[in-house]
């Protein structure tokens, strides 16, 4: 098994594969359409403020700073135009996938259960001049993914990790379009509170996963949804 610290060389190989597989492999298009393009703003204004919340360091940041621009070339690479968003915390990470989705023309829908971490991001995002490209939801997302309409063809996992297999049958097969990518934050580091759901998705004949670090400390669990069964 990797080390907290490390991966294991045959992983990041095995990951590269992967990852160039998944970007060759990526659509022109997406699940949403009639995405807003790119916005009238100040394009400086987002920068400035995702430098002040790493200013913050851990305070602010839902992921570090290197995920989060590992998350935003994942969007821009898979062209994703319907992402969802599980765990907003303060807005950080929403805001990298939001500044992708002015390229691609799409959505962002995210989703945060503790209610001062929501009133913050919602904050945030407003601040970075992304409320049309991202809808913010307050409420457990156990109970709020159900509810949604599909297709996302790019879902970011960062809630509980042990409620990983709950999040995956909400989503799969009616949610998660085909050709769609699962990225689940933290796969190194907590590998044993998602146990149960790496096992599953890494012997689903469904899937392609790989695991990938961006920061040589901790990383994510990424699944592409075959196109063709």
């Amino acid at each position: 098994m990797p080390s907290k610290r490390t991966v294991r060389r045959r992983e990041f190989l095995a990951a590269g594969g992967g990852l160039l597989s998944l970007v060759a492999s990526s659509k022109k298009g997406g699940a949403a359409d009639g995405g807003p393009r790119l916005a009238t703003r100040d394009p400086a204004k987002p920068r400035r403020l995702l430098e002040e919340m790493d200013a913050q360091g851990p305070r602010y940041w839902s992921v570090p700073r290197k995920d989060g621009e590992f998350l935003h070339f994942l969007v821009k690479a898979t062209q994703a135009r319907n992402v969802l968003e599980v765990g907003t915390s303060h807005g950080y990470s929403a805001i990298w996938m939001g500044l992708a989705l002015e390229e691609t023309g799409g959505r962002l829908t995210t989703i945060e259960i503790d209610p001062t971490r929501h009133d913050l991001a919602r904050k945030h995002v407003s601040e970075a001049g992304l409320s049309q490209r991202v809808a913010l939801i307050k409420g457990d997302a156990h109970a709020e993914v159900p509810k949604l309409d599909g297709l996302f063809d790019f879902v970011f996992l960062d809630a509980d990790k042990d409620g990983q297999v709950d999040y995956f049958h909400a989503l799969y097969p009616q949610k998660l379009a085909p050709g769609g990518v699962l990225a689940v934050h933290k796969a190194i580091r907590q590998t044993g509170a998602m146990r149960d759901y790496l096992a599953l998705v890494r012997k689903h004949p469904d899937f392609d996963t790989v695991t990938v670090s961006a920061t040589m400390d901790d990383g994510f669990c990424l699944s592409y949804r075959h196109r063709t069964v």
